[in-house]
């Protein structure tokens, strides 16, 4: 079955149900093996243990890399990657969190009224995997709140994400990490999936948000050339977001306002996180690491067959070796997307 992000709480809730509210996420290959346990609780606080730190998963990650061909290895997140896929689920803070809310403090909420400029966001290719927007709460375009008044994107910045590199032979995979990567047929590998994540992010700025799309060439130079074009002319603070220290310093050269982005070094043991947040962990890690384990539960992030809905809808597909657990998770979504189908019409 096909699985929204949002709707992965219908197998939370069942993995509870049956007892099962301590449980580990998983990579298929024993290799890799536990990345995480969860400890789901039904006050609302999980908790979540870190199996393996940065320096860990990146020692496995190089033994991957001498037993097994280069496109297989190239498949899997760097322990970088890892850990902002974490940090994108909201389960761990940003490494500078109380320097960017001063930075929004100071710069954000204009008083609009009081004919100050309207503030806009612009953010570095190197965060929009990262739902970077959402972590920061720049903007929630329901609410009609937020730090800025809307987005500024770059075209330069959705090329340098719009790249499709595809799998077309699926046997070093199965052969490394078992037969389930047979799903792999014809879906982006690796780094392709990861511009995948970030288009998301672009896609949903542009479509659902207040943004404004400005041409701009690829490369750090020419799209803050385009943002500081845009600002001169139409007079808008401009708020510039990168984990690129030279991103940020070259924006400020042009005496635009530019904010770095850190992520932590390192993993703590233990830390606390809401089911939402699990939920968006468990589709981060399926995206990301292409098929993940949960207790009789499989979650692929990419499939044969996936196409452009799944992707802009961000569905997983969940299958289980339980037929119970399969009834029920059934039911369970077709009562959600019922009541998302009454409720958006």
């Amino acid at each position: 079955m096909r699985v929204k992000r949002e709707n992965l709480t219908v197998l939370l809730n069942r993995l509870y149900d049956r007892g099962e509210e301590r449980f580990t996420i998983s990579h298929p290959a024993s290799e890799i093996g536990d990345l995480l346990e969860i400890t789901l609780k039904d006050q609302g606080e999980c908790t979540v243990r870190f199996i393996t730190d940065s320096e860990e998963y990146a020692t496995v990650l190089g033994d991957v890399q001498r037993t097994y061909p280069e496109t297989v290895a190239k498949d899997l997140p760097d322990s970088r990657q890892f850990r902002n896929a974490v940090v994108a689920s909201g389960v761990l803070e940003l490494e500078n969190a109380d320097e960017i809310q001063t930075f929004l403090n100071r710069y954000g909420d204009p008083d609009l009224m009081a004919g100050h400029a309207p503030v806009l966001a612009g953010i570095d290719t190197n965060l929009l995997p990262w739902r970077i927007d959402r972590i920061l709460g720049l903007h929630d375009p329901d609410a009609g709140l937020g730090y800025v008044n809307g987005f500024v994107l770059a075209t330069g910045i959705r090329e340098e994400l719009d790249w499709d590199y595809k799998c077309h032979d699926t046997s070093p995979f199965e052969d490394a990490f078992g037969e389930a990567f047979d799903e792999y047929w014809n879906q982006p590998l690796g780094s392709a999936r990861l511009g995948r994540l970030g288009l998301l992010t672009y896609r949903r700025i542009r479509d659902i948000e207040q943004a404004i799309e400005i041409q701009s060439e690829r490369g750090d130079g020419d799209i803050i050339d385009a943002y500081d074009a845009y600002d001169r002319e139409y007079r808008n603070e401009i708020l510039l977001f990168s984990n690129d220290r030279n991103f940020v310093e070259q924006a400020r050269a042009h005496r635009m306002l530019g904010q770095r982005v850190d992520f932590p070094s390192e993993f703590p043991r233990l830390t606390t996180a809401t089911w939402t947040e699990i939920e968006d962990l468990l589709f981060m890690f399926a995206t990301l690491f292409g098929i993940i384990k949960v207790p009789s539960t499989t979650l692929f992030g990419v499939w044969r067959g996936k196409d452009e809905l799944d992707w802009q809808y961000e569905r997983v597909k969940v299958t289980t070796k339980s037929p119970p657990l399969e009834s029920n998770l059934k039911a369970d979504l077709s009562i959600v997307e019922s009541y998302e189908e009454m409720t958006t019409n």
